[in-house]
């Protein structure tokens, strides 16, 4: 009976998450128009890192060598990925930052063949070229125009979300949700530190006009306002502590597959809400918003691929790594 339910529960908790997720990026958006993003992330995780210790010092103590090292990848993985979203969304728009990043479903399946020999079906293959269309019709500068940075950064953040998807669904069946969450979250917080610091050393070293221009974003002052100090407390606890939580627990019990479309709803949410707020500018205009269909549409490929399994206990359909229990 137990295993009959679980997955359900764990697809709710992983639209819970989504939907929480889909905010981020509109006020991420919103507060890295006044903060620079390294120290937005630092405060952030930060913030939630003191959280997790509190509630989860005892077993951090005790924590088992798998925990650690398992916790210390994700965490890296997760945060690397942050940062290539949160620097790109200084450059593109809220729509088109979720799009890009829901590119990480159609790559799951790649990844997961690339890395661990999970070979992909016919279907899960056809996505990938449906959803790499539609990435670029989404991207592709308009005559006389460049490629915006942002969205290139966003695309390396899709390729590393996936990445991570495959690595949480083998890493954390059988692992302390809480304590996997809180090493995470510790590690990220520290990298975040780390990066910050050697930003700041860079930028005492030399002059602006000789530093990446992603750098001199880290050169404008910190003021704290109550509108972002409410924003990094949303970030901190709602969508570090419990999101992360809230995916650790739900993907040890469905496949990486399974959880890559259920993340392919951010960008419905996360678009819905720009649009809410922002009104017609995050609007990504007619051949972006074609090339948003077809990684929708990828995206609904897949699902069909992911859900097959359920008429048996992974059996033969099944190419990637379960984590039902």
């Amino acid at each position: 009976m137990n295993r009959l339910f679980s997955r359900p529960r764990a697809e709710l908790v992983l639209v819970g998450v989504t939907i929480l997720w889909g905010s981020t990026f509109v006020v991420t958006k919103d507060a890295v128009q006044t903060i620079a993003p390294l120290p937005f992330l630092t405060i952030r995780f930060g913030a939630a890192a003191l959280l997790l210790c509190a509630l989860y010092g005892r077993r951090l103590r005790t924590a088992g060598r798998r925990a650690i090292v398992d916790g210390v990848v994700l965490g890296l993985l997760n945060s690397a990925g942050l940062v290539l979203q949160v620097f790109g969304q200084v450059y593109t728009t809220v729509a088109k930052s979720s799009f890009i990043t829901s590119f990480n479903t159609p790559l799951t399946p790649l990844v997961g063949w690339l890395l661990y020999r999970s070979r992909p079906s016919g279907p899960q293959r056809v996505a990938v070229v449906v959803a790499t269309l539609g990435l670029m019709l989404l991207t592709w500068p308009g005559a006389g125009a460049h490629f915006n940075r942002g969205d290139l950064l966003t695309v390396g953040c899709a390729v590393l979300y996936a990445i991570t998807i495959v690595e949480i669904a083998r890493r954390t069946p059988g692992q302390d949700a809480g304590l996997l969450t809180a090493i995470q979250v510790v590690t990220a917080a520290l990298m975040f530190g780390a990066c910050l610091i050697a930003a700041r050393i860079a930028i005492a070293l030399y002059a602006p006009a000789h530093l990446p221009e992603m750098l001199r974003l880290e050169t404008r002052p910190l003021v704290l306002t109550h509108r972002l100090c409410a924003e990094l407390a949303w970030m901190a606890v709602m969508c570090t502590v419990v999101t992360f939580a809230g995916q650790t627990w739900a993907m040890a019990r469905m496949s990486a597959t399974a959880a890559a479309v259920t993340f392919a709803l951010e960008p419905v949410f996360a678009t819905t809400m720009a649009l809410a707020l922002g009104g017609a500018a995050e609007w990504p205009g007619a051949r972006g918003s074609v090339g948003a269909l077809l990684v929708l549409f990828a995206v609904g490929i897949s699902e069909l691929r992911a859900r097959a399994p359920r008429n048996g206990a992974n059996g033969p359909g099944s190419t990637l790594p379960s984590g039902n229990s």
